[in-house]
């Protein structure tokens, strides 16, 4: 430090204590010494904070530095108190700390020599500096030599001082400065570049070396080297790419550039702009200090998706000598889902036929929606979200195709109004929907129908003709004429007495009913619709005609005759005579009213009959006649008579008997019908009418025969069959005629003798078994069975294969036993079942036979492995379809059964195997191959390769699969503005299109149509709606510049861009080609120039003709060929301002000023120009020093270049 840091001080005593002279005593606040007093000259103005004291029985007052004590204390003779002093001064130098170490002595008698000492010592003090820092500037780029600053110390004694410098923290700074040892000067030995080094820090070293030992002091030297601006700034990146999305507020922050600046303050203060902030690029703004690039309108991708910025960052030195650098901001625009689908019709409507195939699943609507959005906020899937319930109708999810799913009814739904939903595959979502109105067109598919069946009505049998007896009415669920009925009567007969109204269905009389006639009508009543063709129904229709005592009784015969036995007991039944009323439950009351005088006779109503009975005994000599009339009377008093004789006859004595009894008989199965078994004979003793024999069978009906009543033959009345009954036992009964009459009985046996009649019959109507296809040969399979119901050798059985039904002599039967068995080995996979015919034949004359279907399952066993039907399976599926969507059907076949046959399936490997996995579906013997990621037909990766495995365990069949990524539309065609530069040249029109819209889509399959949407209404271009070819109108060809901006779009039938089109159309003359000069360019090509660089070149040669931009003429853009090096040509002339009329620069002064500017054209264009080419010249001088001069000569127009933004016609050497 550059003051004393000790101190000695002798202070009275305010209370002597001779006793102890070890103690310093002190009271309370007594100032014990002032402290600035102690402190160096250089101090004096600087301000002095006390930090801390080490001895707590004192302090330091802030404001004038006193040492005061706290209380009352006794100091020890010497006392030490450390202080710790925060030093500020005014300038350069920096604040700092510093401890000073106080030792108070006790001024005892006997220390004088010691006083005296310290204050000596104090007196020959060490030289010291000002300041501890001194701070410098130099400029950079100082010439050696250059005066920086001059450090100094003082020395007490004011002896002479001797100054060395040492570098500190940077040893280069040792090179590059030195001092003057006796001034102190510092000054430079080197140019000094301050990007090099900035700041230079020494310690500067004062010696006084007249003390011995040499005393000293040091101080710090800090010199700083002021920048120059040497040095343009340097962006971090000359291009930058980033993308924002659309929906970024306003103020946002896009990006931020950095550039640097070696140089230093104002030098290296850098501010940014945006050198093109016009136009689209408006949205966007920079701040100019941090080079933060934020939004300040909002964005829309779908007006602008893609800006390019060019930024500059210019530093803040002088005006006159500020640098600057430029970089370039590409933008793109992300997509954010702020567009909802549109659909292309608020409503659709359509018309579906009812008996459309909802098997076929026809397409009946396409409903269309875009999305101004890309990827997948612009993908639309549809669905059906209202109106669909029963599910009659499904929609195709990509392409909006809607079908019929299931049976359309017009009579159950005359018309659906579907809600079609079209969402986006934005997150989240957005969606629009629409309406389908399905009308169901009517078709006559429903038959008219009755309310019922049948309709049952009665009626009096007296009503009048047109009578409505009842309405027989149907209805039919069509429409329209489809739903129209007419009625018709059919069935009923000719002289049906009803009829029916065609149009209301009623039934009505067409003439008078007679229940006697026809008690009840029952006929068919057809509806008929008015379709086409027509459809119809039926009723039944059963009328029941009620009766009106209208008919008078009636017998029917009218006259009786009949026979009685004097041996009659009374109540023997006489005879019955019957009268008839037509009218319905007639009753009838009979009477004998006359001939019954002695009362005979005597007549009852039984079951609507008249019975007449014997009331009292007959006797045959006395009367043997009588003449009775009978009444018939019904309830209504209407009546008939009938007469009945009665003739008395004689008795009965003598019953019949039987000559032979019993009898018996045989007779052939196969007897015809009617042939005669056998004849009975019986005989009576009586005469007469007594002895007159009547045969009949009796007992049990045997309805196979009958017996003549007069002969007693018995005969057959049917085939009979002896294997249903052998035998018959038949009683038959001779009666006479005789009143009472008498009977005999007999028993007759009648044997029916076997014929073959009757085929085999097997026990099953078809035979089943199975056996296992490795089965032995000669293994029992099944054992058939038939039976014959003959008899002997007619019902004797032999089993056979009839011819070629034997599998092919796969099998063998036995004839006797009926077992089937194998006749040599069986493989199930070339045949699973056999269809054998086995024959039974009988051993009759003759012979007969009937054959049975035996089925034989061949069982499986596990011997086949699952095979593929070919050696590679292809695949297909749609781009961006979901992850699990299913991109085909693996599918083997196993020719062995059941579980045999089931596969598993399995991917085993192959180079993109991890991307699909397999969904199994056992019961259906096959599996689809699912997607684990995402498809993308434009990526470079269009084809995934695999192998899948078929396992039937423990056999096994490999196959290769490849699956192909199929395009789909999802990217929308990419179109950006585009300029059309024709260069017109006399005699040179083109004609035929002159190239194309550079519009392109990432879909290989769409189909791209273009329009000029607006701005040519003067038809100066023509666009091929195809093709995209573009072809220039006749008009165009005059001296008449022409500039015209038009609106093209472009669309791959679901998405549409639009851009714009610039056409500019100038006249190339002979002076602009005369006056034109040719500059080269190395590595360039045609269409790398013309986008974007044609427009720096132009900006360049502007800047350094100089003249506007518009007066620059290229009309010239070509490849050299003369040389290998990838050289470019482009001819020029430019227009003077200056100069009215089509006054061009001479080429001697446009060849100068790109010779004098050739490094600045190279910037502005970021194009290298090439030195021109003046071998001509050096080989050929002209004569008499005449000016030479290169000039093309230029008249041959060729056809358009192109780039991706500009259509160029050159004119070419």
């Amino acid at each position: 430090r550059h003051w004393v840091d000790q101190a000695a001080l002798s202070l009275p005593l305010p209370d002597p204590n001779p006793g102890d002279p070890e103690w310093l005593c002190v009271r309370r606040s007594q100032v014990i010494l002032r402290i600035p007093s102690l402190l160096p000259r250089s101090l004096q103005h600087c301000r002095l904070d006390y930090t801390s004291v080490s001895d707590h029985r004192v302090t330091v007052e802030t404001h004038g530095g006193d040492l005061v004590s706290l209380f009352d204390t006794c100091l020890t003779r010497v006392t030490r108190i450390k202080l710790g002093l925060k030093v500020t001064c005014s300038g350069l130098t920096p604040t700092y700390d510093h401890d000073l170490l106080l030792v108070l002595h006790n001024a005892a008698a006997g220390d004088g020599a010691h006083i005296r000492r310290i204050r000596r010592q104090m007196q020959t003090a060490a030289p010291y500096f000002e300041r501890t820092l001194e701070v410098a500037h130099v400029v950079e780029e100082s010439e050696k030599g250059t005066s920086v600053t001059t450090v100094t110390a003082t020395d007490p004694e004011n002896a002479p001082l001797t100054y060395s410098i040492e570098a500190v923290l940077d040893a280069r700074s040792q090179r590059m400065f030195e001092i003057d040892p006796t001034s102190g000067l510092v000054t430079t030995k080197t140019r000094l570049d301050r990007e090099l080094v900035d700041v230079h820090y020494f310690r500067v070293k004062a010696v006084d070396k007249a003390s011995s030992p040499p005393r000293s002091a040091t101080t710090t030297l800090q010199i700083n080297v002021d920048d120059a601006n040497d040095h343009e700034p340097v962006f971090e990146r000359q291009e930058y790419d980033t993308s924002v999305r659309e929906s970024t507020s306003v103020g946002s922050t896009v990006l931020t550039v950095r550039a640097t600046d070696q140089d230093a303050g104002p030098n290296a203060d850098l501010r940014y702009t945006i050198l093109n902030p016009s136009g689209a690029n408006e949205v966007f703004r920079i701040d100019p200090k941090s080079g933060e690039l934020s939004t300040r309108l909002p964005l829309d991708r779908e007006q602008h998706s893609q800006y390019t910025l060019t930024v500059q960052a210019e530093d803040q030195g002088p005006a006159q000598h500020r640098l600057t650098a430029t970089a370039q901001i590409s933008v793109t625009v992300m997509d954010e889902n702020d567009n909802y689908p549109q659909f292309t019709e608020r409503t659709y409507t359509v018309e579906v036929p009812e008996d459309i195939s909802a098997a076929a699943s026809p397409v009946i609507a396409h409903v269309q929606a875009s999305d101004h959005d890309s990827g997948k906020n612009g993908q639309v899937r549809y669905a059906i979200i209202g109106g669909n319930t029963a599910g009659h109708f499904t929609i195709d999810g990509l392409t909006g195709e809607i079908r019929v799913a299931a049976p359309l009814d017009h009579e159950t739904n005359r018309h659906y109004r579907l809600v079609v939903r079209a969402q986006d595959g934005g997150s989240p979502p957005r969606s629009n929907t629409t309406q389908l109105l399905v009308n169901i067109r009517d078709v006559n598919d429903n038959s008219p129908r009755f309310y019922t069946p049948l309709f049952q009505e009665t009626v009096q049998e007296n009503v009048p003709v047109g009578y409505s007896i009842v309405r027989v009415q149907a209805f039919d669920n069509d429409a329209g004429d489809n739903s129209l009925l007419t009625y018709n009567v059919e069935g009923g007969g000719e002289n049906l007495p009803v009829e029916v109204e065609e149009t209301t269905g009623w039934v009505l009389t067409r003439r008078e009913l007679d229940r006697e006639e026809n008690h009840h009508y029952t006929f068919t009543v057809v509806a008929r619709d008015h379709g086409d063709p027509p459809q119809s129904a039926s009723a039944t229709v059963i009328l029941q005609v009620q009766d009106q005592n209208d008919n008078d009784p009636a017998f029917q015969p009218k006259n009786y005759e009949v026979a009685v036995s004097e041996s009659d007991y009374p109540g023997t039944p006489v005879v019955t005579v019957t009268a008839t009323d037509r009218d319905e439950n007639p009753r009838l009351h009979y009477a004998i009213t006359s001939g019954n005088e002695r009362g005979r006779f005597s007549i009852t109503a039984q079951n609507g009959r008249g019975l007449i009975s014997l009331a009292q005994p007959l006797d045959y000599k006395q009367e043997r006649s009588y003449i009775l009339t009978v009444t018939a009377t019904d309830a209504g008093g209407r009546y008939d008579t009938a007469t009945v004789y009665v003739n008395v006859s004689d008795a009965n004595t003598f019953p019949p008997q039987f000559e032979n009894t019993p009898y018996s008989a045989t007779i052939f199965e196969d007897a015809p019908e009617g042939s005669t078994v056998i004849m009975v004979a019986a005989s009576d003793g009586d005469t007469g009418e007594n002895a007159r024999i009547t045969y009949s069978l009796s007992g049990e009906s045997v309805p196979e025969f009958i017996i003549h009543p007069s002969t007693g033959a018995i005969t057959t009345t049917k085939p009979l069959d002896r294997e249903a009954q052998g035998g018959y036992l038949l009683t038959v009964t001779a009666r006479d005629n005789g009143t009472p009459a008498l009977s005999d009985t007999t028993d007759v046996e009648i044997t029916v003798v076997d014929v073959n009649d009757n085929a085999p019959v097997f026990s099953e109507a078809s035979y089943r078994a199975s056996v296992p296809e490795d089965a032995s040969v000669g293994a029992s399979i099944i054992q058939i069975k038939a039976s014959d119901a003959d008899a002997g050798l007619n019902g004797r059985v032999v089993y056979s294969f009839v011819g070629g039904n034997d599998g092919n002599g796969a099998f063998s039967l036995d004839p006797t036993s009926g077992v089937v068995r194998t006749a040599r080995v069986l493989d199930r996979e070339t045949v699973e079942q056999y269809s054998l015919v086995a024959m039974a034949v009988d051993r009759g004359a003759p012979e007969r036979s009937s054959s049975v279907t035996v089925l034989v399952d061949v069982e499986d066993i596990n011997d086949n492995p699952p095979m593929f039907d070919t050696d590679r399976i292809q695949l297909y599926i749609a781009e961006n379809s979901p992850v699990g969507s299913t991109v085909g059907e693996v599918r083997a076949r196993d020719p062995d059964a059941g579980r045999n046959a089931l596969i598993q399936y399995s991917i085993i490997g192959g180079p993109d195997a991890k991307n699909f996995s397999m969904v199994a579906h056992p019961s259906e013997g096959r599996a689809e191959l699912v997607t684990r990621v995402d498809l993308d037909y434009e990526s470079p990766k269009k084809k995934y390769q695999l192998n899948v495995r078929a396992t039937s365990s423990p056999l096994r069949s490999d196959i290769p699969v490849t699956v192909h990524v199929v395009d789909i539309n999802d990217n929308a065609p990419v179109l950006s503005d585009f300029r059309i530069i024709f260069n017109n040249f006399k005699n040179h029109f083109p004609v035929g299109p002159i190239g194309r819209v550079p519009a392109m889509d990432a879909d290989v399959t769409d189909q791209l149509t273009y329009h000029i949407i607006s701005g040519n209404k003067a038809g100066l271009v023509d666009i091929h709606k195809d093709s995209g070819e573009i072809t220039l109108s006749p008009s165009l060809n005059t001296n008449v510049p022409i500039h015209a901006t038009m609106e093209v779009s472009v669309s791959d039938g679901l998405n549409e861009v639009t851009a714009e089109m610039s056409l500019q159309v100038r006249l190339v003359t002979e002076a602009m080609l005369f006056n034109s000069v040719t500059v080269r360019m190395a590595e360039m090509t045609q269409e790398a120039f013309l986008s974007p660089l044609l427009s720096y070149f132009v900006d360049g040669l502007a800047a350094i003709i100089p003249c506007p931009r518009e007066n620059i003429f290229i009309f010239n853009i070509q490849d050299d060929t003369d040389v290998e090096a990838r050289i470019l040509n482009v001819s020029f002339s430019a227009k003077r301002p200056d100069v009215p009329g089509e006054e061009f620069y001479p080429p001697q002064y446009l060849r100068e000023r790109v010779y004098l500017h050739r490094a600045d054209l190279v910037k502005l264009s970021t194009v290298q120009v090439l030195p021109f080419d003046d071998t001509l010249c050096v080989r050929e001088p002209c004569l008499n020093f005449e000016e030479c001069l290169n000039v093309l000569k230029f008249g041959n127009a060729s056809g358009f270049i192109s780039s991706n933004s500009i259509l160029f016609r050159p004119i070419y050497p």
